[in-house]
């Protein structure tokens, strides 16, 4: 929506008090508008997965270091607790999106896979097709307010049909650099997301997922629940929140958080991990963007030469730290303090190594 401003110009070039008080008014009145309708759209989409019970087929397609896949899911959603999804088919096969390579490095790269790896994929694919997972809930209202702040958010019209149902758009744009931006095409009727497309900084697709067929029908979704509920078993939790006083005991030393955090991040939750000893991990996120720092006490383990391929060493604040990209994913680890750390996520490098060697230097101040 533009405003545009009349402004009447009187003797001595003045500005008519009366026109200017109105200008200023309708512009105070206009904009809180425009910014909590905005955000109440976004609590709208969230509401609605917890309220709108629905039964769908879904492509999803996501880009990682080996390139892009697209797959066929089977979408069974009653609530936020439980929305589960299975593998139905595998659309083609990956395709590199990481530009040309010449003969001799796809050959290279042929012998390195192997057939141990490939024999690997087919179980994981074989594995995947006879796996219900649990579908996340996209916003919690802890996100919804870091969204809020970090975020721009519009609502537009659309004139296009997803599954035969009219959509309207919820665009999220970031504040800072280096930041993603989310596109939701959700139903106009009752706000359930139908598409989502995920865009790095750069402005490229990394990740999306659309649905092509789906029905809210109460009675088709109980029929639904009731012939696949025996095949649904819920996934074991491999962890659970602590505090830091928890996490303390749990390291048996004090944790190290970062003395330095990008913009408008802040520490999420700290998770006690059920199967490693001596291990917690530190969730941080904007609301969207997210990255994970695992610290632990425990010796770490040799790396492989598959984990090692491609890795850089770099010193940061006189501490050597290990490089990894993998895709989208920048990944490092070091020791400092006793401790062993790891810390991944797709935010810029320059900004990781930032909060690297934050980390460091609170260490060594241990």
């Amino acid at each position: 929506m533009r405003m545009h401003k009349y402004l009447i110009l009187h003797k001595g070039l003045q500005v008519s008090p009366y026109l200017l008080c109105t200008s200023v008014l309708t512009f105070l009145l206009w904009a809180p508008h425009t910014l909590f309708a905005d955000l109440s759209t976004l609590e709208r989409i969230a509401a609605a997965e917890h309220e709108v019970s629905y039964v769908g087929v879904r492509l999803k397609t996501f880009s990682s270091s080996r390139g892009t896949r697209t797959f066929e899911e089977l979408v069974i959603h009653k609530s936020p607790d439980a929305s589960y999804r299975k593998e139905l088919t595998v659309v083609g096969e990956p395709q590199s999106f990481g530009g040309s390579s010449s003969k001799g490095e796809h050959r290279r790269d042929s012998r390195r896979r192997g057939r141990d790896e490939e024999r690997r994929d087919r179980r994981r694919k074989e594995r995947a097709r006879n796996t219900w997972r649990q579908v996340r809930s996209l916003f919690s209202e802890k996100e919804i307010k870091l969204i809020s702040q970090n975020y721009e958010l519009e609502k537009s019209s659309s004139t296009e049909n997803i599954a035969n149902y009219e959509t309207d758009i919820l665009t999220i744009t970031p504040k800072f650099a280096g930041r993603p931006t989310k596109r939701i095409f959700f139903a106009r009727e009752n706000g359930v997301i139908l598409r989502v497309e995920d865009l790095d900084a750069e402005g490229v697709l990394r990740e999306m997922f659309v649905y092509i067929r789906i029905s809210f029908d109460p009675e088709t979704v109980k029929h639904k629940w009731k012939t696949f509920q025996k095949e649904i078993k819920p996934e074991p939790r491999h962890s659970h929140s602590i505090s830091l006083v928890e996490g303390k005991k749990v390291l048996r030393t004090k944790p190290i958080q970062p003395e330095y955090l990008p913009p408008g991040f802040q520490l999420q939750d700290i998770r006690n991990i059920k199967d490693k000893e001596n291990t917690i991990h530190l969730i941080y996120t904007d609301g969207l963007l997210g990255f994970s720092i695992f610290e632990t006490t425990n010796k770490p383990s040799r790396r492989s030469d598959r984990q090692n391929r491609g890795a850089s060493v770099i010193e940061l604040k006189g501490t050597p730290v290990r490089k990894h990209q993998r895709g989208p994913t920048h990944a490092f680890d070091w020791s400092s303090a006793d401790i062993h750390f790891f810390l991944f996520g797709t935010m810029p490098p320059t900004e990781m190594q930032k909060v690297v060697a934050s980390i460091i230097h609170k260490a060594k101040q241990k």
